[in-house]
């Protein structure tokens, strides 16, 4: 049994699954809450192949009771190679091992903080299916479905996973033309942040508080426009959107009016993805009331 992420890249399967996925180009790897993602340091902007490395009872979302939002994806699909043994050439056949819990809409309720979508059992749109090592499914389609979603690990076995998925067209984020006319140290402070998202995503609040102080203390009428821009850098497996939507929602707190209308003059000029523009707008005027 392989007992760590250490162990687990040094196995022969996962070594060969990069060399043919990957070549030669240098990679790196994500840590998520209950799982790891292996990933090129340099992706494609229209196509990306990354691998969903899954430990035991392991899940993709940061939670297991809860499904994460893909806005960046037009559609991706998944192939479960199956479960990897220390010392083993061939991947474990595992039956009705991996569940693909989703919800079949983008109309779902999502949580206070952060665009995540709670499991709920009892919501029609929501369903789940039991995957066994071999299958290959879509887990995000352009009519929706699976654009909320989470794979869970029902084994005691690490599972590997390879998806395969094609991007929408977005926006290259230009944050320094916001905050030109900014001083110098506000400049840094929003530069230093945006920098660290796209670094570390949401680990961001648990390693930089002193940071995040320091920018949410900032005027918010200098700050949003940098923070609506920075909805679109790049998704890499860190959550960096979802990260900026929770750094909004703090100054919606605090000018409720202002940002309202700053997120509905944003979704009119198309200046982020309307998903998470969309998302803040319903937030803001729930506190705003």
């Amino acid at each position: 049994m392989i007992n760590s992420i250490q162990e687990m890249m040094d196995s022969f399967l996962v070594k060969q699954t990069i060399k043919k996925l990957f070549g030669s180009n240098s990679i790196e790897i994500i840590s998520r809450p209950a799982s790891y993602v292996i990933k090129l340091q340099k992706e494609s902007d229209n196509l990306v192949k990354r691998i969903i490395l899954l430990p035991p009872k392991g899940f993709t979302s940061n939670k297991v009771d809860e499904t994460s939002p893909h806005p960046e994806v037009r559609k991706a699909k998944i192939t479960i190679k199956g479960g990897v043994r220390s010392g083993k050439q061939g991947f474990d056949l595992l039956k009705y091992a991996l569940k693909f819990a989703y919800y079949t809409s983008r109309d779902i309720k999502v949580e206070d903080n952060y665009p995540y979508a709670k499991i709920d059992i009892k919501n029609p749109l929501f369903k789940e299916e039991l995957k066994s090592s071999r299958d290959k499914l879509f887990v995000v389609k352009e009519n929706g479905e699976g654009f909320y979603h989470n794979l869970i690990n029902n084994s005691s076995s690490w599972i590997l996973i390879v998806l395969e998925k094609e991007l929408r067209l977005q926006k290259n984020p230009n944050i320094y033309a916001k905050i030109e006319n900014l001083a110098k140290k506000k400049q840094n402070i929003i530069l230093e942040s945006i920098a660290d998202i796209k670094k570390d995503g949401d680990e961001i609040f648990s390693k930089k508080h002193d940071l995040i102080k320091s920018l949410t203390d900032l005027p918010t009428e200098e700050t949003l426009p940098a923070l609506i821009e920075a909805l679109n850098i790049q998704e890499t497996g860190k959550h960096e959107q979802c990260t900026v939507y929770a750094l909004i929602l703090k100054f919606a707190r605090k000018n409720p009016k202002f940002v309202l209308n700053c997120l509905n003059m944003a979704l009119e000029k198309k200046e982020a993805q309307s998903y998470y523009l969309e998302e803040l707008i319903k937030k803001t005027k729930a506190v705003s009331k």
